[in-house]
C-alpha cells in the first residue's frame, strides 16, 4: 500500500509542484484546495481533491485524519498569514492527536534569517526574520512540538522560489511581456534562489528520509545579486530592467518590499549531506532563457 500524504496548498506554486513529485515518486496524494477550478488542476497531476479550508477542521477531518503524513505548504499573503497558519497547525495537530498522521512536513522560508549582514548562515544561525515573517520561528516550534506527540516533524526552508509560469519571476515575466520592462527592488542586495522543482524533490527525500525535529534550508547556493537576476531575465525576454528605489517600493509595498531589500546568503549544505539533495538547476541567471522560453509555453497552454 503506498502511503497517503495529505498536501495543504496543494493548487498553489509549490504545493503543485510538490503533488506533482509525490505522485511520480508512487504516493497517494490528497490536495486541499478551496475552489473546483484550483481542484482540476490537483487532479490532473494525479492526485484526488479534497474542497475545504484549514480554517474548517471539520469539513476535511476524514481525509486529514486518515493521511499518514501531512505537506503544509498553503500560505496566502494576501490573507492574515500568521492566523491562518496558526489554524492549519492547529488542525494537523489533531490529526496528529485523533488520526494516523505520523510525519508533518511544513513550510518556513529563508526570510526567517532575514538580512545575512554579508554572512553564509545556516541552521544553525539563530533566526533574525524579516518583519514580514516574524511569526515564523515561533510557528516553526509549534510545528516541531507534535514531536511530542509521536509524530516525526520536519521544517523547510525554501528561498527565493522560480521556475515555471507563476510564482515571483513569473510576474517578471508577465511584466516583460505586458509592459515591455521589467522592474526589480534595489539591486545590489543578493538572494537565496531554488528552482521549484527541485523544492519539491527535496520535499520528497524529506518524507523519506528525514529524522525527527529537522530544519532544512534549500538553496541553490549561488550568489547573483538582483540586478544581475533581472538584467539576465529582461535579456531573455527582450526588454528593460529598470530599478525601483527602495524608498518607493518599501512605500508601496510596506514590509514585503522590506523583506526583499534584504542582502541574505545561506547554505543548503545540510540537505545535500543528509538528504542527498541534489539541485538539477544551477543558476537563474545561466537559464534565463530557458526560463523564459517554458514561462510563455504554460502560459499559452493555460489560455487555451
Amino acid at each position: 500500500m503506498s502511503q497517503r500524504v495529505f498536501v495543504t496548498g496543494a493548487s498553489g506554486y509549490l504545493g503543485l509542484a510538490i503533488t506533482r513529485r509525490l505522485v511520480t515518486q508512487g504516493f497517494e496524494v490528497h490536495g486541499l484546495t478551496r475552489t473546483p477550478e484550483h481542484g482540476r488542476r490537483i487532479e490532473a497531476a494525479g492526485a484526488s481533491a479534497v474542497l475545504g479550508d484549514l480554517a474548517d477542521p471539520a469539513g476535511i477531518a476524514g481525509p486529514l485524519r486518515n493521511a499518514d503524513a501531512v505537506v503544509h505548504a498553503a500560505y496566502d499573503p494576501a490573507a492574515d498569514s500568521a492566523r491562518r497558519d496558526r489554524e492549519a497547525l492547529g488542525a494537523i495537530r489533531e490529526a496528529v492527536q485523533d488520526g494516523r498522521v505520523r510525519r508533518i512536513v511544513y513550510t518556513s522560508g529563508v526570510w526567517v534569517h532575514g538580512d545575512t549582514g554579508g554572512r553564509v548562515v545556516d541552521e544553525a544561525t539563530r533566526p533574525e526574520p524579516a518583519e514580514r515573517v516574524a511569526w515564523r520561528p515561533a510557528h516553526e516550534e509549534v510545528a516541531l512540538d507534535m514531536t511530542s506527540l509521536g509524530a516525526t516533524v520536519v521544517v523547510m526552508r525554501p528561498g527565493m522560489v522560480y521556475g515555471g509560469s507563476r510564482g515571483y519571476f513569473g510576474g517578471w515575466f508577465r511584466e516583460a511581456r505586458d509592459h515591455g520592462r521589467i522592474g526589480y527592488p534595489g539591486g545590489a542586495q543578493r538572494w537565496n534562489m531554488v528552482h521549484v522543482d527541485d523544492v519539491a524533490a527535496a520535499y520528497w527525500l524529506a518524507l523519506e528520509h528525514a529524522t525527527d525535529g529537522t530544519r532544512y534550508l534549500l538553496v541553490d547556493e549561488t550568489r547573483h545579486t538582483v540586478s544581475e537576476l533581472a538584467q539576465a531575465a529582461a535579456r531573455a525576454a527582450g526588454v528593460a530592467a529598470i530599478a525601483v528605489s527602495a524608498e518607493d517600493l518599501v512605500r508601496r509595498s510596506g514590509s514585503l518590499g522590506a523583506a526583499l531589500l534584504a542582502d541574505s546568503m545561506a547554505t543548503a549544505a545540510k540537505a545535500r549531506r543528509e538528504l542527498g539533495w541534489a539541485p538539477l538547476h544551477a543558476s537563474f541567471v545561466t537559464e534565463a532563457e530557458a526560463l523564459w522560453e517554458t514561462w510563455q509555453a504554460e502560459t499559452r497552454a493555460t489560455v487555451a
